[in-house]
């Protein structure tokens, strides 16, 4: 891979990055470019009016994507991310997606499994708490941080096995997303935060000294969720409904038929859970009622050996 001016070094999920404009929040990188970010022109024409949403395959293994107001994307090969600005993008907005959605799909094809949600340490385990938008998974991470918890992961938990198979969390980058009311709710304020460029009511918090910056086993996954009752409920999820959950907790699923790796996934995720626990977390659908969700997910970690 050749490209100039690639100047700027990061490590992120495992990955030592090279790019060709500033990319905040990352490590710095500890050996030669495994990935390659550009700004600059991406050479796809892609289906529907330029200002929707839209995306296609490229060639083997590569895939690009339309997103409106903020630019264009390609992904290609495990190796490069092209990123073209949409004119009137707020500078650095577009950042957002390609270490999101981007990065997952590049992690997709460099055979690792992206899980939707944010992966800790807690009680000498390792954990990843996901579940759908707007289930509290990014309160009860920030609250559990906030308390001491040491970070791994915000929005997309990498996976890699071992040689034996094992589930390992790659580190992402020690930063963590918060909606302002989520950010008051657990620091007070978000005066000492840093908006999100594209995004009006969403800051960065930074993880600097509590990340842990090597892989470990993933231990448990907790998937959160609401309900109407008054009290939080946490149990073990078992039998085939353990790979129901993970199933439906993979970051950008709906991208798995596109890239033809059905199979694949489905293998790789039953091999997941067979070798974690799962647990549900079930919350109020009002209240703030973090302190019970830990409790309950310090007493079933307590139970792992």
């Amino acid at each position: 891979m050749s490209f100039p001016d690639f100047r700027f070094r990061y490590k992120a999920f495992g990955l030592n990055i090279a790019s060709n404009f500033l990319l905040e929040g990352l490590l710095p990188a500890d050996g030669e470019p495994e990935v390659y970010i550009k700004e600059g022109k991406v050479p796809v024409d892609l289906p529907g009016p330029p200002d929707s949403y839209g995306y296609t395959l490229v060639g083997t293994d590569g895939f690009a994507f339309r997103v409106k107001d903020i630019g264009t994307f390609l992904v290609t090969d495990g190796i490069q991310i092209i990123a073209e600005r949409s004119e009137g993008c707020e500078p650095g907005a577009h950042v957002l997606f390609i270490l999101g959605t981007c990065m997952g799909v590049l992690l997709f094809q460099r055979g690792l499994l992206p899980v939707h949600g944010g992966a800790l340490a807690l009680e000498g385990k390792h954990i990843i708490v996901t579940g759908h938008s707007g289930a509290g998974k990014s309160t009860l991470t920030a609250a559990l941080t906030k308390r001491g918890c040491a970070f791994l992961a915000d929005d997309i938990a990498a996976l890699q096995e071992n040689e034996s198979g094992e589930p390992w969390i790659v580190p992402s980058f020690p930063r963590q997303k918060l909606w302002r009311d989520t950010a008051e709710q657990i620091y007070g304020s978000v005066d000492s935060l840093d908006r999100i460029p594209g995004i009006r009511d969403k800051y960065h918090v930074s993880m600097d000294g509590g990340f842990i910056e090597v892989p470990q086993r993933l231990d448990a996954l907790f998937e959160l969720s609401t309900h109407p009752g008054s009290e939080v409920i946490v149990s073990e999820v078992k039998g085939p409904e353990k790979l129901m959950v993970i199933l439906r907790n993979i970051y950008r699923s709906e991208f798995i038929e596109l890239m033809g790796k059905q199979g694949e996934h489905f293998m790789r995720c039953s091999a997941l859970a067979a070798a974690i626990r799962v647990f549900h977390i079930e919350r109020p659908e009002n209240g703030f009622t973090v302190d019970e969700q830990i409790k309950g997910i310090i007493h079933k970690l307590n139970g792992i050996l």
